[in-house]
């Protein structure tokens, strides 16, 4: 379902499917290094898994740069980055607005990132204050059909990246920060959402083209 529809029909159409329109998204990744030793971070692990997850509304967005980049508001309860040594963390109370941004065209690859941005990347300020978690995935070709985020549910993977960042990082006091190898991403619809799209209760990966 496209985000503008023409015509009573098209308008119809978001109506009824507005209420559950609700996408998850789930990135892993395996911590390389971690330079953090205090609080919840500092007990992760090299070697731990990584599982960044939150939700957004498919209908709840800023066109920031138009034809090339959406942003689509991140629900502030449902983000979690937890690791498999059993740390997890939220957002902080005290961030801005964070978003899950879809590019498509800019200017050389299409991709993804999580930023307090409407328009690049730049990370979210983490519950555990004063670190900041980015994560940032650039794809080759036209991997992307539009920047409709219902348009790119499937699975996108290390393979043909152009460039990655996920990481956990600090500027002040101590300048530290966490690395990790990104897996892979998926984008799925709740499952009322998959009811109304008629998607059933699978959804096939994304080819590469």
């Amino acid at each position: 379902m496209k985000q503008f529809a023409l015509g009573l029909v098209g308008l119809a159409c978001v109506a009824g499917a507005a209420h559950a329109d609700i996408v998850t998204i789930t990135a892993t990744g395996e911590v390389f290094f971690n330079g953090i030793n205090s609080g919840p971070l500092g007990a992760v692990n090299g070697g731990e898994i990584a599982t960044l997850t939150f939700t957004v509304d498919s209908n709840t967005f800023v066109e920031d740069v138009p034809g090339d980049v959406r942003a689509y508001a991140i629900n502030h309860a449902s983000f979690t980055l937890s690791f498999s040594g059993g740390t997890s963390v939220g957002l902080s109370n005290n961030s801005a607005t964070p978003n899950f941004g879809v590019i498509d065209g800019f200017p050389v690859s299409d991709g993804f990132f999580v930023s307090e941005h409407t328009a690049s990347p730049g990370g979210v300020q983490l519950s555990h204050e004063p670190y900041n978690l980015d994560l940032s995935l650039g794809y080759v070709g036209e991997t992307l059909d539009s920047l409709d985020i219902l348009d790119a549910i499937g699975t996108y993977e290390f393979d043909g990246l152009t460039r990655y960042s996920m990481n956990i990082w600090s500027v002040f006091p101590d300048n530290v920060a966490m690395g990790m190898d990104f897996s892979q991403m998926t984008i799925t619809p709740a499952p009322a959402s998959m009811a109304l799209l008629g998607l059933g209760g699978l959804v096939a990966n994304r080819r590469r083209r």
